[in-house]
């Protein structure tokens, strides 16, 4: 039996004492305080549906708030959760949630929703989930179809194979979009569905083994502003941003765009580091780098274990604000052999300007060195053209730092 400090369910491990969740390891998973609320709420109901109203209710008390606040925490648990977290934590529509309990069985999610004159429509609900994610793995992906009653369950499907991000990944990308497609042909006004299915075009784009263009560029932007217009998620808001920070063609590019939906995706939920980072990212581009300076440590203060593309935030906006050791300090651990030849190219060039402003002339333009070996970019000139889209003071202090260092132009 659990002890009342600690709840266990699937490989997981609700750990009261430290108020943090941990996985089979024993290592934390990260989630924000209200997020781990609503964990809470639904570990002390596991195997019983919590209707929406109550998960507010217990988890805001006396505190109005949207619906979307509700589901940001979902969508913040499934991410700590993983590929499991779809087995474990279900979508009832219209109903609620459940946290499937320890020994569940099939029938667990029948037996939660049903009413006395309604026990065969909770088997179907069941059965019908089961399906959708049956069918996904089952049939060629080319003829799949997503039962009404599975729509939520694969969407989170979709997502958990789209959480890492890994160029590695090509297949997990394919089949999270074949699945989301299929949502989308079912509800064409699924928000979250539509955000997801931009972003595998965006991957497409972003990973240039793939070998996306301007008709996948063009395709995710379409379907995210989508997903915004239906009153989306603040991941919508945040994607949005970042292709309009992030997109190869110059004219999809629009800092000031993206610090709009940054600001909008950090209003509807200012606890995930996520929208805090892109937000940070956007204030440097368009030289507001002190406010920036806060954002990336409020990021990195929330998230115990940040991605490397926090570093790299923070080391622009340090640098920014004439910190340039503390710039170098970030970007100095995502320094290495592949830095030029792949995507991180942008940050080997603030960790050659950040050590030249620190004084460290030598590394910087050994780091310089490096670049001309892989980069076309072989004068300051040339670097300027490729950070189209910077603020002026931000590109000044750039390649002020690229000139101190020894390059040419």
């Amino acid at each position: 039996m659990d002890n009342p400090r600690t709840i266990r369910f699937g490989s997981f491990v609700l750990n009261r004492a430290r108020g943090c969740l941990e996985d089979g390891t024993g290592a934390e998973r990260f989630l924000r305080a209200k997020s781990y609320r609503v964990l809470e709420i639904l570990c002390d109901q596991r195997g019983r549906l919590v209707s929406k109203d109550d998960l507010v209710r217990e988890a805001w008390p006396d505190v109005f708030v949207s619906d979307d606040s509700l589901a940001q925490c979902v969508s913040d648990i499934r991410r700590a959760l993983g590929p499991e977290g779809a087995s474990l934590l279900r979508t009832v529509p219209r109903r609620g949630y459940m946290l499937v309990a320890q020994d569940a069985g099939p029938q667990a999610l029948a037996r939660a929703v049903s009413r006395p004159w309604m026990v065969w429509a909770g088997g179907l609900v069941a059965v019908s989930i089961i399906a959708a994610v049956t069918l996904f793995w089952e049939q060629p992906h080319n003829t799949l179809e997503v039962a009404p009653f599975g729509t939520e369950l694969a969407v989170q499907q979709a997502d958990a194979l789209l959480e890492a991000r890994d160029w590695r990944r090509r297949e997990d990308n394919e089949r999270a979009r074949t699945l989301l497609e299929a949502v989308v042909k079912e509800d064409p006004k699924h928000s979250d569905a539509l955000a997801s299915l931009g972003l595998t075009y965006w991957l497409e784009v972003q990973h240039v083994a793939w070998g996306g263009g301007r008709r996948e560029m063009e395709r995710a932007l379409e379907l995210v502003e989508r997903a915004v217009a239906l009153g989306g998620s603040a991941r919508s808001h945040r994607l949005l941003a970042e292709m309009r920070l992030l997109s190869p063609f110059p004219e999809i590019r629009s800092p000031i765009d993206a610090l709009a939906s940054a600001r909008a995706a950090v209003t509807i939920d200012a606890d995930d580091p996520d929208n805090l980072a892109v937000l940070a990212q956007a204030l440097a581009l368009t030289g507001r780098s002190h406010e920036a300076v806060r954002m990336i440590e409020q990021a990195l203060h929330r998230d115990p274990t940040p991605p490397d593309w926090y570093r790299q935030v923070a080391g622009l906006s340090y640098l920014l604000v004439g910190e340039p050791a503390r710039a170098a300090e970030q970007l100095g651990p995502l320094y290495g052999a592949g830095t030029f030849t792949n995507a991180r190219w942008w940050p080997g060039w603030l960790f050659a300007a950040s050590l030249a402003h620190a004084g460290r002339i030598e590394e910087a333009a050994s780091v310089v060195r490096a670049a001309h070996r892989h980069r076309p970019e072989q004068s300051v000139a040339g670097v300027a053209e490729s950070f189209d889209g910077f603020a002026d003071d931000a590109l000044g202090v750039l390649l002020e730092g690229l000139r101190l260092a020894g390059m040419s132009g």
